[in-house]
């Protein structure tokens, strides 16, 4: 069997979780740049990658980088640069996480790390492709960057916590 019903049931509820977060201003945090927000929207990717595994985290990635589509195109921005982070969010989580050996701080490396993936992949592919100039990327880098790490770790920590009761992790 490819995926037990945990890792199935996981992936649902997160796929479902991460739909409303980028369907909706839950997802968003306003802030004052061209961006006009940081996101969450990656949150339950690192979640499902840490909880699931990394082909279950591959695929919530892959789940979200659908659903932002339409921002990527109304902002002219290549759609390599849409699926190619966002595919290894989950997959970068459950590894930091491995090898920081299932702890509290394991979580919040991986957090950490898997965030990093988004933002800079997303913008630093942006670059790479010339859909944006650097002029647009580095206050985007410097406040959105910042504030998706913080709000990351804040909350992959105890939503893992919540989830694993028992202390038992995947």
């Amino acid at each position: 069997m490819l995926f037990s019903t945990r890792q199935l049931v996981i992936a649902a509820v997160l796929a479902a979780v991460s739909i409303v977060l980028v369907m909706t201003p839950a997802g968003l945090i306003p802030v004052p740049n061209i961006a006009g927000s940081a996101t969450t929207v990656h949150i339950p990717t690192i979640v499902g990658g840490i909880l699931a595994g990394p082909l279950v985290g591959a695929i919530l990635g892959l789940v979200l980088a659908f659903a932002t589509i339409p921002f990527f195109l109304a902002l002219g921005v290549n759609l390599v640069a849409c699926f190619l982070p966002r595919v290894f969010i989950g997959v970068v989580a459950h590894f930091l996480w491995i090898q920081g050996g299932k702890s509290d701080k394991a979580v919040i490396i991986s957090a950490l790390g898997a965030t990093g993936v988004n933002t800079y992949g997303v913008l630093g592919l942006a670059l790479a492709f010339q859909d944006l100039s650097w002029e647009v990327v580095a206050p985007v880098i410097a406040l959105n960057g910042t504030l998706e790490l913080i709000l990351s770790a804040v909350i992959v920590l105890p939503v893992i916590r919540l989830l694993n009761r028992q202390g038992r992790y995947v």
